[in-house]
């Protein structure tokens, strides 16, 4: 789990196969996409098409939209809906701000579920462009708090997110600091963004060739949600909130990916500033490659390496549970 080359070593056949087809269809489809409403409307039609093509074995799930403590929540709980004390996920999909739903990442979460044993709320935020910033952060903190409010501890909550989801559980952690809220258990982000201006993953692009997505096409998506004024404001500018008492995290993503230098450069800044970030880099693999784990060798190592995380802060909270009492 460390930075990867431009080539296939150490790459298994499954990955090499999803690596040629990103290479042939969504990347390509990607450059040639105009930032407007037509552009959006393509791109959400094929990441939702590149996350239902990995033949996911779904849990059941409820669908949730009821008033909130500051607007509705809309969402779906995946797997049993949990009583009040019952360790739980609060998942944000990603996909540039712009795409993708609680639908279409309903085989991923649904896999987190029976890998940690805790049933998952996703959670469906407003998107661009109709949407902008702070809408889908708004919604974000407006999910976290009703799951508070319905009796879900924090300490019983893993914050998890993919992406542009990966952003906002960031994000929310500075956001719930900022608030005097209690942070939860967790975090855990599969190549999330980090700077919203693209300036790391613009100097990161020349190291890697990145399948998945080309940098203009990223970052003028996510430009239609955060405009080009707000990236100095702490839920978007995540690198100014790091601190020790943020939640123990861990950050993965592929190192062919040029997100891979967002995950690294946020890690180093919370370990400076005294947190605990562990991050995991897959040498080949691409942009939340985690998504094909019936198929990709390397997603279910990544995803059994959350699992470990995930007991690992359980097992660090017990134990400082019992020295207190």
């Amino acid at each position: 789990m460390v930075n990867g080359d431009r080539g296939f070593t150490g790459v298994s056949v499954p990955s090499r196969g999803a690596i040629f087809a990103l290479n042939a269809t969504l990347r390509p489809l990607g450059s040639v996409l105009p930032p407007n409403r037509f552009g959006v409307a393509a791109a959400r039609l094929g990441l939702a098409a590149s996350c239902r093509l990995w033949f996911d074995r779904k849990l059941p799930h409820r669908v949730v939209d009821e008033p909130g403590p500051r607007g509705r929540t809309v969402g779906e709980w995946v797997g049993e809906p949990p009583r009040p004390g019952t360790p739980i996920i609060y998942y944000l999909h990603g996909s540039g701000y712009v795409g993708c739903s609680p639908t279409t990442h309903r085989g991923l979460v649904s896999e987190l579920v029976r890998r940690l044993d805790r049933p998952a709320f996703t959670l469906r935020y407003r998107l661009a462009p109709k949407h902008r910033f702070p809408a889908a952060h708004d919604d974000v903190l407006n999910g976290y708090l009703w799951l508070l409010e319905h009796g879900h501890a924090a300490e019983d909550i893993v914050l998890m997110g993919d992406s542009a989801g990966g952003h906002m559980s960031l994000g929310l952690a500075v956001q719930l600091r900022a608030l005097g809220i209690a942070q939860p258990a967790a975090i855990v982000a599969f190549s999330p963004l980090v700077d919203a201006t693209w300036a790391l993953a613009a100097a990161r692009r020349a190291q890697v060739w990145d399948s998945f997505m080309s940098l203009s096409l990223a970052s003028k998506m996510t430009g239609l949600y955060t405009g080009t004024t707000h990236f100095d404001d702490p839920r978007l500018d995540v690198l100014s909130g790091v601190g020790a008492d943020l939640p123990p995290m861990l950050l993965q993503a592929g190192a062919s990916e040029m997100l891979s230098a967002d995950a690294e450069r946020f890690g180093e800044a919370q370990r400076a500033a005294g947190g605990h970030c562990e991050v995991q880099l897959w040498p080949g693999m691409f942009h939340v490659f985690q998504v094909g784990h019936r198929l990709l060798p390397e997603a279910r190592a990544a995803l059994t390496a959350v699992e470990q995380f995930v007991a690992d802060v359980a097992t660090r909270s017990a134990t400082r549970g019992s020295r207190s009492a």
